[in-house]
């Protein structure tokens, strides 16, 4: 007979708020077909789509700094689809900071701004591997967050993205895609 008592507590936090987490969950699917992708547009486009559903997931957990970071990245990931200018950087990043900073009453609500600020210059700054490479390092920060707030899709998310951009980027490295020449 399996035991699944570990599972308990995980049930417990969906109980306690079923709408935010099946949300969470359903922004998981969202978002592990955006970090499938080795075109960077098409991968801008999903991960935007994904921003505005957790957006909302930390909204209605009560993570509001989380759902601002959130909502801003959703903002910022469209705007860099369309410039790299890195004035329009300095602004998401200006952004972020203004409307994040004053609102942190723990250390827990650092890591939403770090991730989003590392996300950020990212997103305007780099290209294929290295821009990869810059959503990890952010990933591992809301990961951190996630875990520590109870968030169940949340959680599920940024792990599920740990490991799919690291196999995406090796799958980058080991064959790039061509560009029409």
């Amino acid at each position: 007979m399996i035991d699944s008592h570990w599972l308990t507590p995980l049930w417990t936090l969906f109980e306690q708020q079923p709408l935010a987490q099946g949300i969470g969950l359903a922004a998981m699917l969202v978002g592990i077909s955006a970090f499938r992708q080795r075109d960077d547009e098409r991968f801008r486009l999903r991960l935007g789509l994904y921003q505005a559903a957790i957006a909302l997931h930390f909204l209605l957990m009560g993570a509001s700094t989380a759902a601002l970071s959130a909502g801003l990245s959703c903002a910022r990931t469209a705007a860099s689809g369309h410039t790299r200018s890195p004035w329009v950087m300095l602004f998401f990043l200006m952004l972020v900071w203004g409307l994040g900073i004053p609102k942190i009453t723990s250390a827990v609500q650092w890591l939403p701004i770090m991730g989003t600020t590392i996300g950020t210059w990212g997103l305007f700054r780099a290209q294929g591997i290295v821009l990869r490479l810059s959503m990890l390092a952010g990933g591992l920060c809301w990961t951190s967050h996630n875990i520590l707030i109870g968030s169940i899709g949340g959680s599920l998310i940024e792990v599920s993205f740990l490991f799919i951009n690291c196999h995406t980027m090796y799958r980058m490295w080991r064959q790039p895609l061509t560009t029409p020449g």
